[in-house]
């Protein structure tokens, strides 16, 4: 065991992957939390296949300041002060599946001991939380939590909202992240203290594999669902730049906000929301995204790979663009400027600081492109995805929106 956490460690893994190996080996699950018993990470599964989290509530939360049940395992962690009796965190293996063997304990010394030094050289305990409630968010989004379960599990974690609606909200970082930053354990750190401010429960996670961050957040009501998105919006935002992770240049987070309403909304809406914000990569940047809005732009970017879509964005505005291949001023902005207008001419030229009261004036007046300006409604209809979307730059070889 001792072999494996090494070899996950020089592999790049960290806490996590330790805590796996322990728990695969010992045969039961495996908690690591605080010295004043809040939980940090959790790994293994209870009986059945149970989640670590279900074990947790109902045999060692409840019961912080009792002896634990007889048969478990509990080991120090040393650090987090000064002499050699101090201790940062707490390994702790119950008996839910088997009564724990004395190389079981053995194994748990050794672990506490790579964990020491891990936890020493990167102080991950907020990145560790963190990481335990984005993949609790991740697996209720994607199913492997029910809604039934969600509730007993989320307060586990700290989060208790009311008897209000649960509003998801994911934040993509995508490539912004700079390796010169503070890593996710002061991005998290930051993000939770800008977010206290918003005044409303919230849960909060990091997924650094996907570069995402997802929430939940807990309104009292569907009313102030605009208002909380604001706030977030500027909070999750001013947290990405007090943690210094932002590469210069990248462009800023992307932030999605889902449908409100029950647990079994919650995971529609997060898994939504992942993806929209995946999808959103290169649009417009606005300091949050309605993904009730972006179906189209999803559907688009799902579709970014299909010959059917290339051909369409072909005969939508090919012509326009061979014309910016070969001529200046390009006509490709000024007719995506004209969509964002839903067609007013006044507004577009305004936007553009253009004189002429109608902004497709030269497009109409190429004889290459003659012919495909959007007069009527249903034209407009026809093209606005063709340009309105980066998906279109990859019909010719770009990267496409999110790729």
């Amino acid at each position: 065991m001792h072999r494996r956490c090494t070899e996950a460690l020089l592999g790049g893994g960290g806490v996590p992957q330790v805590l796996a190996i322990l728990a695969d080996f010992a045969g039961n699950p495996v908690f690591l939390e605080t010295t004043d018993g809040r939980l940090l990470y959790a790994a293994g599964a209870g009986p059945e296949g149970a989640d670590p989290l279900q074990v947790w509530e109902g045999l060692r939360d409840p019961h912080k300041d009792a002896p634990p049940p007889a048969g478990s395992v509990l080991v120090d962690v040393p650090g987090g002060g000064p002499g050699t009796g101090s201790v940062r965190a707490r390994l702790v293996l119950l008996p839910v599946r088997s009564s724990p063997a004395p190389v079981h304990r053995m194994a748990a010394e050794r672990a506490a001991g790579i964990l020491a030094v891990v936890l020493m050289q990167a102080r991950q305990e907020e990145e560790l939380a963190a990481r335990g409630r984005g993949d609790f968010l991740t697996d209720l989004a994607e199913g492997r939590i029910t809604a039934e379960d969600a509730p007993a599990q989320a307060r586990v974690l700290g989060f208790k909202p009311g008897a209000g609606p649960l509003l998801p909200v994911v934040m993509r970082l995508g490539d912004a992240l700079s390796p010169a930053g503070g890593g996710w354990a002061v991005l998290a750190r930051a993000v939770a203290e800008e977010l206290a401010s918003v005044g409303v429960p919230v849960l909060l996670g990091v997924r650094p594999v996907e570069g995402r961050v997802p929430l939940l957040l807990g309104l009292r009501s569907e009313s102030e669902r605009a208002a909380v998105a604001d706030r977030v919006a500027v909070a999750l935002r001013a947290g990405v730049e007090r943690a210094g992770i932002r590469r210069p240049g990248a462009q800023p987070p992307v932030v999605v906000v889902g449908v409100s309403g029950g647990w079994a909304a919650a995971s529609a809406g997060l898994r939504h929301a992942a993806e929209t914000a995946t999808a959103a990569q290169g649009l417009t940047d606005r300091p949050w995204y309605d993904a009730r809005r972006l179906d189209i732009d999803l559907l688009l970017w799902r579709l970014r790979d299909h010959p059917d879509l290339a051909a369409f964005v072909d005969r939508a505005i090919g012509p326009l663009r061979d014309h910016d291949d070969r001529s200046k001023p390009p006509l490709l902005p000024t007719l995506q400027t004209y969509l964002a207008h839903a067609g007013r001419k006044a507004e577009t030229a305004r936007e553009l600081h253009l004189n002429r009261a109608d902004p497709l004036q030269p497009a109409r007046q190429d004889r290459g492109v003659a012919g495909h300006g959007p007069r009527r409604p249903a034209d407009r209809t026809g093209v606005e995805p063709g340009p309105a979307r980066p998906p279109a730059r990859a019909v010719r070889g770009g990267d496409g929106a999110g790729a």
